[in-house]
């Protein structure tokens, strides 16, 4: 009985605990990954590229839902942190436009679909039975919706933390490259023949998940 009981406990810790946090672990696979230039980058093959984010369109701004920051990509996390530290995440939301990535010799778009990111947070703490009340701020409307698993404690603290990319920061991005026309060029192309400029997109795929940071 004893046994069983050590067993249940030590489940419930290690599930709080959970893995290396996500921002880690992109982090270190940024740091191995080998730097390209934009403007020889190979179609159809995985990329890391290095520049600084800029709006695609004038007015492709967002708006960060916790801190009211402009961006062009927001994440939303949310934890029930234990009152030893523990946590384990209980939720998220995400929004992104695509942005450009403009880096000494050419530019690249960047599309971010459920990327993986590893740029500063900024975080806010509730008493996790915030989530029972009626929403009374950004944090407790957000987390009703994106919160899918149940807490585990009434104890506990719920934890969100804000993630954003905005214009001006300088990222590192791994990806998936294609290649699209390129609107900004194609006014100076002149002649029958002459080729249509075009430029690398970056996304996720199957081969290669996106990271941002």
């Amino acid at each position: 009985m004893e046994l069983a009981i050590l067993l249940a406990i030590t489940a419930t810790v290690v599930g709080l605990a959970g893995r290396l946090p996500e921002r880690s672990r992109v982090k270190r696979e940024l740091g191995t990954a080998k730097i390209q230039r934009i403007d020889q980058l190979r179609d159809g093959t995985k990329v890391a590229i290095r520049g600084e984010v800029a709006l695609a369109q004038s007015g492709d701004e967002l708006v960060a839902p916790l801190t009211g920051r402009w961006c062009v990509y927001w994440l939303v996390t949310f934890d029930e942190v234990g009152v030893g530290g523990d946590y384990v995440e209980i939720g998220r939301a995400e929004q992104g436009t695509p942005f450009l990535l403009r880096g000494e010799n050419a530019v690249a778009r960047v599309v971010p679909d459920n990327p993986r990111v590893a740029v500063p947070g900024t975080a806010q703490m509730q008493p996790i039975t915030a989530l029972r009340g009626q929403p009374f701020n950004a944090m407790t409307r957000l987390a009703k919706t994106a919160c899918k698993r149940k807490p585990n404690y009434r104890t506990s603290w719920l934890r969100a933390t804000e993630y954003i990319v905005s214009a001006g920061m300088p990222v590192t991005v791994v990806g998936w490259c294609t290649y699209e026309p390129d609107p900004d060029a194609a006014a100076d192309v002149s002649g029958y023949r002459s080729d249509s400029p075009t430029r690398p997109v970056i996304s996720g795929s199957r081969s290669a998940r996106l990271l941002i940071g």
